[in-house]
């Protein structure tokens, strides 16, 4: 039927399109325009249709974009790695720590790996440090530390679990921990004696060869340790610094935490022992 029907159609029309044409193209000057006015027709029909499905497919790209966005958002895990060796560091590293310490409002907790050090390997670690280093590392230091102080009347806002390969009956001594967190234990307690619930400072068997700060369940301060094989001491090389505002990282990494707290036993005082 659809090819009877065309034959038909044919048959009547193309007399009629032959009329039509021939006074069209009867001259040279007639079809060159007619030509020229058809090609303009189908450029504007190209065009239009071009512009059609580019907005459709812009409309989708937009669609993909939103798509991704709203992804980003709900993991909404950022990481940013500093790289900030103490032989020839600015001390980024703990102006990065510092800036993230001084964000927390609920709690700071913070995982130590510590390794057993000799008294001349803390020493050598301490001569190939750059001043600036250092004096960024002592600013994070009392930052911290003011931090616990505007905290003191909240409960645990600071806990710190110091994992000790020698396990947790090792004494801690300023010559076994070194004098920096040494005395920065010995300051957190003597707060301790007038706010007994404001931090918690424990000591534990090593689990996890590794140290990192949680702030508030969503900053994470992951260090990065290398050694030195020329002077064969442990520095710190980096860190990754996360924002995780959704909690995608964050229950995992207090899992450990809560985990090593678990078998970990309370410093009361120092030095030990």
């Amino acid at each position: 039927m659809i090819a009877l029907a065309s034959t038909i159609f044919g048959l009547l029309i193309g007399p009629m399109f032959e009329k039509i044409t021939s006074s069209i193209f009867d001259t040279p000057t007639r079809a060159l325009l007619s030509g020229f006015s058809m090609l303009a027709i189908l450029t504007i029909v190209a065009i239009t249709t071009i512009g059609f499905f580019a907005r459709r497919n812009e409309n989708e790209l937009t669609s993909i974009h939103n798509e991704l966005s709203s992804v980003n958002r709900k993991l909404g895990l950022t990481v940013k790695f500093v790289h900030d060796p103490p032989n020839r560091g600015t001390g980024k590293i703990y102006r990065t720590a510092r800036e993230m310490i001084e964000k927390a409002e609920k709690e700071i907790l913070v995982l130590h790996y510590r390794r057993p050090r000799s008294p001349l390997e803390r020493e050598r670690k301490h001569s190939i440090e750059t001043e600036e280093y250092k004096k960024e590392r002592d600013k994070y230091s009392e930052a911290l530390l003011n931090k616990i102080r505007q905290h003191k009347k909240d409960k645990f806002f600071y806990r710190r679990v110091i994992q000790f390969s020698e396990g947790r009956d090792v004494k801690f001594t300023e010559d076994q921990f070194g004098k920096r967190w040494f005395e920065h234990t010995k300051i957190i307690l003597e707060l301790l004696k007038d706010y007994p619930e404001a931090a918690c400072i424990k000591k534990a068997p090593a689990f996890l060869e590794q140290t990192y700060i949680i702030v508030d369940e969503r900053y994470i301060f992951w260090v990065i340790n290398g050694i030195d094989p020329e002077h064969e001491i442990q520095y710190m090389e980096g860190a990754f610094f996360l924002d995780d505002p959704h909690c995608v990282l964050v229950p995992y990494l207090k899992r450990f935490f809560e985990r090593i707290d678990a078998n970990a036993t309370i410093i009361k005082k120092v030095p030990e022992t």
